[in-house]
């Protein structure tokens, strides 16, 4: 059987401009006509791996501070709520309104927290696969949806209870808009595009810098057709800002909540790392990107600044910006990752055009075969996206099983550690139990609009009789247990108490205090 020669346009032909609404690609791998419904076709395997991915383990995980903090401000009245972002959070206030609706109708448990980003994630890979369908053609886009399923941040936060999902949700249709836009001006078009970028900026502030690449494509648009109706693009990009600057201007008075984070030497070099959830899937990804956007750049030179400038423009901006913003970090940056995906899944596209030829069967062993590999190099990485507890996080929900197996009525709980996180950890994992009382809280972080509480300064009148205290220490077997408390407090529990190991989980330990003139 002769093999089906894959159809090429002319080399006249220059594809950089803007390409009109029939021009989308409808074209299968043996060169015939593909309805539009085909659209379906080449998203819905995306969607539907990344969100077995996603799935897969989904509540088995234990919950890590952010996704404490996420249940924590979405469970809180409104009033409570309010005061909190006053003082912290309020960049993602529309992602904890957005839960406290869902908290209401489906419950609090870690499958229900983490199924809003399961979900978005499925729809962000289908969107990834429309998109490089619009772009370049049919198979790139089924590519780069499957290349964007394997990736393991894609894995690890669509299981995890953050609006980065959403983020990267956002980021891809606002893309996709912006080109239909482009292809066809209209003032609904536009202001639809504007819409979305409203959304990006309210799950996520940072997501607004892939202004910087439709900024760099419309420029290009710009000096190809000479067309002023493209200037419409600036009310998008007004509607998205002006949407977005209230959240930016009231986050940029809290921002000593993330002055912890860095741009050193080791976090620019370990960003890919953390992006991608794999240094070789990293390192496979971009390899395969940068070999497809030399290919296509001479032909296609306006998509590749599109996806080169979104894959890069965001990290470098945040990085050069840090002495003043702060917002140098890896979860901040994952809606980055579908312009990796799909200049990766372009690769075949840019091969059939640099040699002019192909065939269906040998093109398509080997888009299969670069989506084997990213899924095989990061296989431990996709384990380790499912590592319950979370890598380096304390392991507060074997604590509490623990405390609360062993405690009495009459019981109080003292939290020490690293930023006290056991209180809002514990109440979680105990929320339909009852916890032994906090006997050193002074002022709750309902009372305070924070996450921390207020705790006395005297605890001879805080813990008063208490017979018997648990102490939970979020520090390592080397570390004083009570490392964090005042000295008054740690001079009262060292000469009233005894103190025994209970147990030892990851980065977290449990003592038992029991009263001394009760021994």
């Amino acid at each position: 059987m002769a093999e089906i020669q894959v159809l090429s346009p002319p080399l006249d032909v220059d594809v950089d401009e803007p390409r009109s609404v029939a021009a989308v690609p409808t074209d299968s791998l043996d060169g015939g006509r593909l309805p539009r419904w085909s659209a379906v076709l080449v998203a819905v395997p995306a969607a539907l791996l990344t969100l077995v991915m996603t799935l897969l383990g989904i509540g088995s995980r234990a919950m890590w501070n952010d996704e404490y903090a996420t249940w924590y401000a979405s469970t809180l009245t409104f009033s409570d709520l309010g005061r909190l972002l006053q003082h912290v959070d309020t960049v993602v206030a529309p992602y904890y309104l957005f839960m406290h609706g869902w908290i209401a109708l489906f419950g609090d448990s870690e499958l229900s927290l983490r199924l809003p980003s399961a979900l978005f994630m499925a729809a962000a890979a289908a969107l990834v696969a429309l998109l490089g369908r619009r772009m370049f053609d049919t198979g790139s886009g089924a590519v780069a949806g499957l290349l964007f399923a394997g990736i393991p941040s894609v894995t690890r936060y669509g299981q995890e209870a953050r609006p980065y999902a959403f983020a990267i949700t956002f980021a891809v249709l606002s893309t996709l808009l912006l080109l239909r836009a482009v292809d066809r001006p209209s003032w609904l078009r536009w202001i639809g595009y504007g819409l979305v970028l409203v959304g990006a900026a309210m799950v996520h502030i940072v997501t607004l810098t892939i202004l910087l690449a439709h900024a760099v494509y419309m420029w290009r648009v710009f000096r190809a057709k000479d067309d002023f109706r493209q200037l419409r693009w600036i009310a998008g990009v007004v509607i998205g800002i002006t949407g977005g600057l209230p959240l930016a201007a009231k986050g940029s008075q809290q921002s000593g909540a993330i002055a912890w984070i860095r741009a050193d030497g080791s976090a620019v070099a370990n960003m890919p790392d953390k992006v991608f959830g794999s240094w070789q899937v990293a390192l496979l990804m971009a390899g395969v990107a940068v070999l497809a956007a030399a290919f296509l750049w001479k032909r296609h030179r306006s998509l590749v600044l599109l996806l080169l400038t979104w894959a890069i423009a965001p990290p470098l901006f945040c990085y050069l910006t840090f002495p003043i913003l702060h917002l140098f970090l890896h979860r901040y940056l994952l809606f980055t990752l579908p312009a990796w995906a799909l200049l990766a899944g372009a690769a075949g596209y840019a091969l059939i055009r640099f040699t002019r030829e192909g065939t269906s069967i040998a093109l398509s062993l080997s888009a299969l075969t670069v989506v084997a590999g990213v899924f095989y190099v990061g296989l431990p990485a996709l384990q380790e996206a499912r590592r319950s507890p979370v890598l380096g996080e304390p392991d507060f929900r074997g604590a509490a099983a623990a405390v609360l197996a062993r405690t009495h009525p009459g019981d109080g709980v003292v939290y020490t550690g690293t930023g006290r996180n056991g209180r809002r950890a514990f109440g979680f994992e105990g929320r339909d139990a009852k916890l032994p009382k906090d006997v050193l809280v002074l002022k709750t972080s309902q009372q305070l609009g924070g996450f921390g509480a207020q705790e006395c300064t005297e605890p001879v009148t805080c813990v008063g009789e208490t017979r018997r205290l648990w102490l939970v220490s979020a520090t390592e077997f080397y570390m004083d247990p009570m490392i964090g408390l005042p000295e008054t407090t740690q001079a009262f529990l060292t000469s009233a108490y005894t103190l025994t190991e209970f147990k030892n989980f990851e980065h977290v330990r449990v003592f038992v205090l029991n009263r001394k003139d009760q021994l």
